[in-house]
């Protein structure tokens, strides 16, 4: 998204490495140096074969502006990836080295996660690994917290229902406990299979059917109840569920998950209580970036899991950007033949860390259904986004007979440093591209919304295209922001034509050609949600300094993630939800988003997304609660050790 100035950080001087001599093959070595309000930084490119090396070119990623510095020639930069030479055209020696120059900002490499990734070496027709030397970054100052740490919490230390995550609406403790078999016996109404079989597939269990009369547990269907409205009723002779619809049932299956796994060890028996709940937002979601980086269909199964663990109703599924298409389009099968992969013999260059080799992959038709039923089975609507206009290059690139105007000579570059990502609403191409896409698209995803992107086009796309220019001139449009409008008002209206709404970044409200009614996610702060809110069109509150879970925890060299919004570690996060509340306008919903530059992995994404999801979660469903950070850190670490027990291992709590 775009880059804002919400934090200034105070430039690091110097960034040392160790030497990369040594190694066997190609290494490089960084040194960063600040002059003049900017940085140098040299890199020295060690050959440590037997081999001279010449006509090379190093390629790798960098996620900061640059420019070349002294000896040094950029041949091209592609998004994130860069290529660069000596201009005195050296040999890379046997045993010798060759140093370039970058220069950028004073805060050019701040964190392990800013450095050059996926580096190699092309040298004629043969690509060559090269080794990152490791850095070595100074100390940085870490935030103070403003309340006292909590002490973890063992499970008896608070009431079982105030350790839920989110809190419920309403809870009483009742006398006595309840008996939990290792074998649990059910009679469940027909709305409550799907909590059925998600609680017996989260416990491990198979569990035997029953009257009524005997079962341990029992679901009830009563008609007067919202549509995620329940009570739980834990008493000593059984457990008791209640409500009037699918969702309502497996909301109270989360909270009765929660409950069982936050047992004593060797304890079989819950505490009578009784819960009633419901959500305070309708929409709670969490978006997931699936185009930087492809996360396999099991990684969704289990993300689908957790969401539904913490009530999240809503996966906004991001399946398109400029570094690739993710999504198998019978119409255009090159979508993911060509736009589902990056390397440097591929259509799409490497991005983002992927490197020299084939990287990617793409979801087929039977990988969607899977996700949308078992999305489906936990009460989660699935939203798929096609990003347009803007962040459109791997479908250009893909399809450039169709999306591509030769006459075109417009100039301009993306904040990703892209200069050609960005859909000609002048062009026939466009209109048969998306028409055949989005009939795909509500064909294979049944909810009601389809996300259309509609953010960071840059400045300058388009004002050099002649097919652009007659739109402009047979419609009696002035600016450039109208073709954004137009673009945008044609897919809306294609959508619709197929009984789906669109739901768009807040950029796609700013020419005005969109009906009122279309749901925004406003991301670049409380003041545009409020902003939104008042133009009357419904608000998904996603503000990037709280609500964006690839943003960096702390200053902290080694945390990962970006910072271009700052940083927040869950206090921050916590405390600005509370504060907010409603963010002085009524929403609509509220959503974390997850983008993924920097996650490529299992691991990565379980580190990032929580303890922060915890906070969304609660935004989400208590909305302004009044509940103080110490009682929510308590609930958050017992979570914290629930998760990990299950495999799932975030960031610490309170470190």
């Amino acid at each position: 998204m775009t880059t804002l100035s919400f934090v200034q950080y105070e430039a690091m001087t110097t960034l040392s490495t160790n030497s990369s001599r040594a190694t066997r093959g190609l290494g490089l070595e960084l040194n960063q140096v600040q002059t003049d309000g900017c940085s140098e930084l040299w890199l020295t490119l060690h050959n440590s074969t037997s081999r001279t090396l010449r006509n090379w070119v190093l390629h790798c990623d960098l996620l900061r502006e640059i420019e070349p510095g002294q000896d040094t020639r950029i041949l091209g930069r592609v998004g994130s990836h860069i290529r660069v030479t000596s201009s005195r055209h050296q040999d890379l020696t046997a045993g010798g080295s060759v140093t370039l120059c970058l220069l950028g900002a004073a805060d050019l490499l701040q964190r392990h996660t800013d450095l050059p990734a996926g580096v190699f070496l092309v040298t004629g027709a043969e690509t060559l690994p090269v080794t990152l030397a490791c850095p070595q970054f100074p100390p940085r100052r870490q935030r103070t917290s403003t309340t006292p740490a909590v002490s973890p919490a063992a499970p008896s230390a608070v009431s079982p229902a105030g350790a839920l995550v989110p809190p419920p609406a309403r809870s009483s403790s009742l006398p006595g406990h309840c008996d939990w078999p290792a074998s649990v016996t059910f009679a469940a109404v027909s709305a409550a299979a799907p909590a059925v079989a998600w609680l017996q597939h989260m416990l491990g269990q198979a569990w035997t059917p029953a009257d009524s009369e005997d079962a341990t547990l029992v679901f009830t269907l009563v008609d007067d109840f919202a549509q995620e409205q329940y009570r739980l009723q834990v008493m000593p002779g059984g457990v008791t569920v209640t409500a009037s619809h699918a969702e309502g049932f497996l909301r109270a299956a989360a909270s009765l998950l929660q409950l069982l796994d936050m047992r004593p060890p060797g304890r079989g028996d819950l505490s009578c209580q009784q819960i009633d709940d419901e959500p305070r937002h309708a929409y709670r979601g969490l978006m997931l970036d699936c185009a930087r980086h492809f996360h396999s269909v099991d990684t969704l199964l289990e993300l689908l899991d957790w969401m539904a663990l913490y009530k999240l109703n809503y996966f906004h599924w991001h399946l398109t950007d400029d570094e690739a298409w993710r999504l198998e389009i019978k119409a255009f099968p090159q979508l993911t033949e060509a736009g589902a992969w990056r390397g440097h013999a591929e259509v799409l260059p490497p991005q983002l860390g992927s490197g020299a080799q084939r990287y990617g992959g793409y979801y087929s038709r039977e990988d969607v259904t899977r996700v949308v039923n078992a999305a489906a089975a936990r009460g989660i609507c699935v939203i798929p986004e096609i990003d347009i206009p803007g962040h459109c290059r791997a479908a250009i690139a893909s399809l450039p007979q169709l999306l591509c105007e030769p006459a075109d000579i417009s100039a301009y570059t993306s904040v990703q440093f892209f200069n050609d990502n960005v859909l000609n609403p002048g062009l026939p191409g466009t209109y048969a591209f998306l028409d055949a896409v989005l009939d795909e698209v509500c064909a294979l995803f049944p909810g009601p919304y389809v996300h259309m992107g509609g953010d960071e086009v840059p400045a300058g796309a388009w004002t050099g295209s002649p097919a652009c220019a007659r739109l402009m001139a047979s419609e009696g449009y002035s600016n450039t922001r109208d073709l954004q409008g137009h673009i945008m008002r044609v897919a809306q209206e294609r959508l619709a034509a197929r009984g789906r709404t669109l739901i768009g970044w807040e950029e796609v409200i700013e020419s005005g050609s969109l009906d009122a009614r279309t749901p925004v996610c406003a991301w670049t702060g409380a003041a545009a949600v409020s902003r939104i809110a008042a133009s009357g069109h419904p608000v998904i509150g996603c503000p990037a300094p709280w609500a964006y879970l690839d943003m960096a925890w702390s200053a902290d060299a080694d945390e990962p993630g970006l910072y271009w919004a700052g940083t927040a570690d869950l206090e921050q996060c916590f405390q600005h939800f509370s504060a907010q509340g409603e963010l002085h306008a009524p929403l609509f919903g509220v959503q974390g988003n997850l983008w993924c530059e920097l996650i490529d992995d299992r691991e990565k994404l379980c580190y990032m997304l929580f303890p922060r999801l915890f906070a969304i979660a609660e935004w989400g469903w208590c909305g302004a609660t009044g509940q103080d950070w110490p009682a929510f850190l308590q609930r958050s670490q017992q979570q914290h050790q629930l998760l990990a027990a299950r495999g799932v291992h975030g960031r610490a709590v309170n470190a």
